[in-house]
This record gives C-alpha cells, sequence and structure tokens, in this order.
C-alpha cells in the first residue's frame, strides 16, 4: 500500500503483541506500537528517505534552480563566507557553497575597524570564565555570527567542509534557511570542574527563526550544546546527522581533545593543578592514565535544547514586528534518521513545545566502556548521564523507532511540572505547575548500561518499564491520551512584567494531527542504516543535487503534497493525515523532479485519490506537462472529497531518471483530490 496506509490510530485501536524482556524479565502482553494521531510508512531505505523531513517540509524551499545563476556563491575563506552571508541579508545570494575548511574564529579572522563595521554580526564570543585549557583556541578564538535579515538560503559543501571556532546564531528574522554537508568542529575544551557552564560555546542556535533544515553534517563536542533551538522557532528538522565521538585512548593529534588533555597533563606534571578542585588531578593521581581521560573526554552532556528557559515564558517577535506571547508555544523539532555517539542529556529536552522522533540511534557504549573499566574515572568524573528526551512546561515530545544503547533514562522529567520546579524561579515555578508534559515512546528499544534490553513502548505496564526509569509519574493522565501541542489560557491578555499570581491553565491539542506523514526503516534496519547513511560526506551528488529539498525514487511511495512544482492546485488536510493536493482542475499539473525508474520500467501507477463529483482522468507525462505519455488514470467519483480509494493504472515506456507531470483533464469544476503515488513493476 502507499503513503498513510499505515496510519496510527488513537490508543486502544490498534494494539499488537510483542516479545519483550524488561528489568524484572517478565514479557509485556501487548504493547502500543504507533504514535496516536500521526501517519507514518515503513519501508526499506531507498533515496526517498533524504527528502526533507518532518517540520522542515512545511517551510523550506528547493533552490536548485540557483545553480549557475549569479545567486550562487562560491566560497573558500573566512571573509568570504562573511560577504556571502552579507549579501544574503540583502538577497543577492540564495546558496553558499562552501569549497575549502573555513576557520572563523575572532583571533584568527582578525578583523581590521573597517571589517568590524561593515561585517556587524560577528562578534568575539566572552572568554570561558576559567580561562582556556584548548590550545588551539587560545590561537583561534571563538566568534559568534548572529545571521539576520535573510529569507531562504541554503549553506552546504559538495566535499564535506569544516566550518571551525564559531557559532551560528539564526535570529528570528531568518527564514527558509538549509545547512547540508558541513563538519563543525573545535568549540570544545576540557572543563577543570566538570560543570560544563563555563561559557555557552554552540555550533548553531537556532534563535527565533523558522523553517530550517540541518542535514548530512557532523558535530563532534562542543562547550553547550549542539545545536539549541530557543525564542520561539519553528518547523525545525535534524536529520542523517552524526553528533558526538566515540571513546579513543589515541585521537588524531590535531583534535581538541588531544590538544586539551595533553595542555592539562602538562599542568599535572608541573605540579601547577589545585589538587583539592581540579577534576583532572582527581582522576590523574588515582591512577588514570592520559590516554584514558581522552577517551572520557569524548562525551557531550547537553545536545538539544529546545526553549527559551523554564524560569519564565518567552514571546516571540516575528521579522514583521507582531509580537506573539508564549512564544515557546510555537516550538516544533523533527530529528530523523540522526546518529548519537556519547551523549548525555537533552535528546531533546523542550519547554511546552513540541518535538518528533524517529529512526535515531543513541550509543553511549563506548563512553560506558571507560566508565566500567577505570575506577578513578567511575569515582570522580562527573558524565555518566545517558538521559534521552525531557519534555517540560507542557510539551509533548514522541518518539518512534528509535535504537537506545548503554542508556538508563531515555525518558525523564515529569508527568506534573508541579513535581519537578527545583530550577524555577517564583514566580513561574508557581505559575508553571499544572501543567501536564506528553512523552510517549513507541515501537523502540532500550539496552542499559548493565545489558538488559527491553523493546516496546513507554506507556506498557502501566507506564512501569525501561523506558520510563527516569520518569516521575503523578497520576499517569498522560498515558492514552496525546496532544500535539498546548497553549496558555488567556496569555493574549497577560504582561510578561506583571505576570498574574494563580496557576496557568493550558489547552492542550487532544484532536491535532501531526501535520506531515513520515517514513522508517524497520527498528530491526535503524543501526545499521543510520550507521552508513548519517553524517558528512555519507551521499556523492553534484552541486544541484544538494539544493533539492524532495529525491524521488519510483517504487516508493511519493507525497503528493511533496511536489517540485505546480500549475493551479492547493494543499490541504487529509482525513488520513498530513496534506493532499486539492482544488485540481482542467489542465492543471503537479511535478516531481529526477524521479529514478532504473533501466527496467514500471508496468503500472497506483493512486491514493477521493472525488466528490464525477471524477477526472491522471496523465503521467514525462519531462514537461506535454511531453511523453506513458499512462492514463481515469479517476471515478468517490463520494466524497475525503473518501479515499486506491486506483491502479497501466503504464509503460518510463526508463532511467525523468520529471514526472501528473497532469489533470476532465470537465469544469473540481475534479479529484491527489494523496500520493508510487509506481510499480
Amino acid at each position: 500500500m502507499i503513503k498513510k496506509v499505515l496510519r496510527s490510530l488513537m490508543l486502544g485501536s490498534l494494539l499488537v503483541t510483542l516479545t519483550c524482556s524488561n528489568l524484572a524479565g517478565k514479557a509485556e502482553a501487548a504493547a502500543v506500537n504507533t504514535i496516536p494521531n500521526a501517519s507514518k510508512v515503513e519501508q526499506g531505505y531507498d533515496s526517498s528517505f533524504l527528502s526533507v523531513p518532518g517540520f522542515a517540509s512545511l517551510g523550506v524551499k528547493d533552490r536548485s534552480s540557483y545553480a549557475g545563476t549569479s545567486y550562487y556563491r562560491t566560497v573558500s575563506s573566512g571573509r568570504e563566507f562573511l560577504q556571502a552571508i552579507l549579501d544574503a541579508g540583502s538577497g543577492a545570494v540564495k546558496v553558499i557553497e562552501v569549497t575549502d575548511n573555513l576557520n572563523l574564529g575572532w583571533t584568527e579572522l582578525a578583523l581590521n575597524s573597517t571589517e568590524i563595521s561593515k561585517y556587524s554580526f560577528v562578534t568575539k564570543y566572552p572568554d570561558p570564565s576559567n580561562g582556556f585549557t584548548n590550545p588551539l583556541l587560545i590561537t583561534s578564538g571563538v566568534s559568534k555570527l548572529s545571521i539576520a535579515n535573510i529569507d531562504g538560503l541554503t549553506i552546504f559543501s559538495a566535499s564535506g567542509k569544516t566550518i571551525k571556532h564559531a557559532e551560528l546564531k539564526l535570529q528570528s528574522s531568518v527564514n527558509d534557511i538549509v545547512i547540508r554537508n558541513l563538519n563543525f568542529d573545535e568549540m570544545w575544551q576540557w572543563d577543570d570542574t566538570g560543570e560544563h557552564k563555563e561559557v555557552g560555546w554552540t555550533f548553531i542556535k537556532v534563535n527565533g527563526a523558522n523553517n530550517v533544515w540541518v542535514d548530512h553534517c557532523k558535530f563532534s563536542i562542543a562547550a553547550d550544546g549542539m545545536i539549541d533551538m530557543e525564542n520561539g522557532s519553528t518547523n525545525v528538522t535534524y536529520s542523517w546527522n552524526e553528533f558526538g565521538l566515540a571513546a579513543a585512548q589515541n585521537p588524531a593529534t590535531s583534535s581538541s581533545i588531544y590538544k586539551s588533555i595533553e595542555y592539562m597533563e602538562q599542568k599535572y606534571a608541573t605540579g601547577s593543578l589545585n589538587s583539592s578542585t581540579s577534576l583532572y588531578y582527581k582522576i590523574r593521581n588515582e591512577g588514570a592514565t592520559k590516554n584514558q581521560i581522552m577517551a572520557y573526554a569524548a562525551y557531550h552532556s547537553k545536545v538539544h535544547l529546545v526553549g527559551s528557559g523554564d524560569k519564565d515564558y518567552t514571546n516571540y517577535v516575528g521579522s514583521n514586528g507582531v509580537e506573539i506571547k508564549d512564544g515557546n508555544q510555537r516550538l516544533r523539532l523533527t530529528l530523523a534518521y540522526n546518529r548519537y555517539t556519547n551523549v548525555g542529556s537533552r535528546l531533546p529536552m523542550i519547554r511546552q513545545g513540541v518535538g518528533h522522533l524517529f529512526n535515531n540511534s543513541f550509543d553511549n557504549s563506548t563512553h560506558q566502556n571507560v566508565l566500567d573499566s577505570v575506577t578513578a574515572i567511575s569515582k570522580y568524573g562527573h558524565d555518566k548521564l545517558s538521559r534521552g528526551m525531557n519534555a517540560r512546561n507542557g510539551a509533548s515530545i514522541a518518539g518512534d523507532t528509535n535504537v537506545y544503547n548503554a542508556f538508563n533514562e531515555p525518558l525523564i522529567g515529569a508527568e506534573l511540572q508541579g513535581d519537578d520546579t527545583a530550577n524555577m524561579n517564583a514566580p513561574f515555578d508557581v505559575l508553571f505547575k499544572d501543567a501536564m508534559n506528553h512523552s510517549l515512546i513507541v515501537n523502540s528499544t532500550v539496552t542499559t548500561s548493565s545489558g538488559t534490553t527491553y523493546t516496546g513502548s513507554s506507556w506498557d505496564n502501566n507506564g512501569v518499564n525501561a523506558f520510563t526509569n527516569g520518569m516521575n509519574w503523578n497520576n499517569k493522565a498522560t498515558i492514552g491520551q496525546w496532544a500535539w501541542s498546548s497553549s496558555i489560557v488567556g496569555i493574549e491578555n497577560m504582561s510578561k512584567s506583571n505576570p498574574p499570581s494563580t496557576p496557568f491553565t493550558f489547552t492542550y491539542g487532544y484532536n491535532e494531527q501531526l501535520p506531515y506523514a513520515y517514513k522508517t526503516v524497520p527498528l530491526s534496519g535503524v543501526v545499521s542504516t543510520v550507521n552508513q547513511y548519517a553524517g558528512v560526506s555519507k551521499v556523492s551528488w553534484n552541486t544541484a543535487e544538494w539544493l533539492k529539498t524532495n529525491y524521488y525514487d519510483a517504487y516508493s511511495t511519493i507525497e503528493a503534497e511533496r511536489y517540485t512544482s505546480m500549475s493551479g492546485v492547493k494543499n490541504e488536510a487529509s482525513s488520513e493525515g498530513g496534506q493532499n493536493v486539492g482544488y485540481i482542475e482542467n489542465g492543471d499539473y503537479i511535478a516531481f523532479n529526477n524521479v529514478n525508474f532504473g533501466s527496467v520500467g514500471p508496468t503500472s501507477f497506483e493512486a491514493r485519490v477521493a472525488s466528490g463529483t464525477s471524477g477526472g482522468t491522471i496523465e503521467i507525462r514525462l519531462d514537461s506537462s506535454t511531453g511523453t505519455l506513458v499512462g492514463t488514470c481515469p479517476v471515478a467519483g468517490t463520494g466524497g472529497w475525503q473518501t479515499w480509494v486506491t486506483k491502479t493504472c497501466a503504464i509503460s515506456g518510463a526508463t532511467g531518471t525523468h520529471n514526472v507531470y501528473l497532469k489533470f483533464t476532465g470537465s469544469s469544476g473540481y475534479l479529484l483530490n491527489l494523496n500520493g503515488f508510487r509506481f510499480i513493476k
């Protein structure tokens, strides 16, 4: 079947029996294996998985048409990159291709006074409160690039080049930005307190920007977050990225870990470390070797912060100057097909917004091996967390078909926010205390640090299972109910500077549908698929291919609303979940570029259609709306515009790669709706 036929159903409507082993060794009789109010297809990996998934699919745009134009800029130095960012603000640049490694540290840029004024969006990042321990950063310095006033930009490297020593901060006046196939590195140093609070270096901060896609990138480790998301940003997706590092006793001698630990080793050897306060001294003095500490250092404690502090609520101000109160309700993040290695928490942590995770691999095993094998590190090392999703202040986070290895707490936090107010300042500890946090993991596997494996759902056994070891349930009112949103009642009449004295009340979107359909590979294939394809330079494309947002395999489901171009149609909400193409009249068309048919063409065309009238005809043409006709598919009335049926028609003459045009013909008025289609050999 095609798109959306594996539609998720409300809890209780679809139960399947799973073979599970929990911590007590007791098998669960049944487990919910779908997220309520969501639509997905499960299939083997193909090129269609490389299309923009999740929330970003609602707003980022294809920029392949800019290849070879004046809007396309190649950069090979820091100054060229800064100029391209500046020109993107005026609309003169829509694509930036990075063709060499970029060193963007404040010291190494060495901007003169004229350049500092010209590139005013670049500033020096404050130094760590306890001083530098990484000689690389002492030499380079660290910069912050506050990117603003851009509508439509792709930054990518066809060859996987590296950006170093800078945080990219995407402000609220940024819309539709894509970052692909780049390596981000050297924003970390050994923190000798072990608290990871001395500096806020983050690779990317989505600070109010909308419609952001970060794809096929690699992030080593940073002093603070990897990619943080704040101030009401919405429609953001991180896909096919590699986060973190494997624990290695012999890292590259050019790496931040090697340089920083060598720096600390010299201080230890000369007796210049404080024996009572230095974490390095304590670990080293009790027998850990320098190289064992290098392996331990390959760990990132805070990965994806989402939401601007749970000490208050944040108002969002758009590029048009209009203020939206309670901006955190706008937060929308998708994590798909990512590989996480030795990461400890915030996977993600979301305050009031929404998170959706699918086909991610989280593996802390090599870090756990260090903790298990080195007594001094286990005794003094602070980095022992293995926490996953954390919903706060009315947030909703749902995970589907993910794998957690050497993880003890895939889900943490409190169902009722009032049970977790330790880090919240007055009066917001009271204002948010009645917020219900919705958390759900389905069809996933966790293996704990002790080696026990559990497969199933976080709602299994009334919420008592290996997924929920870090969860503080209140009355378990959220088990069996799912909400894709929350909002504070009456917020439009509240003043942030003079908040109310009584707790907020909330409205939850229990009937809301996830606004897109998504694809997963089966659970058994998650780790191998992500290991093979997630990260920088894992696919080989020409420059124009990197600028696309959709990739089509003829024999996989193609969602109708994901067309490359169209004439006359409109997208609308579908009763099968996500969207369909509607308002179709005679002569309208939708087109899909670069559909791969292979050397042996299809014999039939299958479409999911609905019609409230007598219907019409779908012509399947190649390369233009008047191109070669390879099939004709008549569609009769189905009795309603959301009454869906599957229509199959014969087709011949399509081989190789073509732009496919679906042209609609018929009488006057609206003809039919189309939800999705595929070709069949």
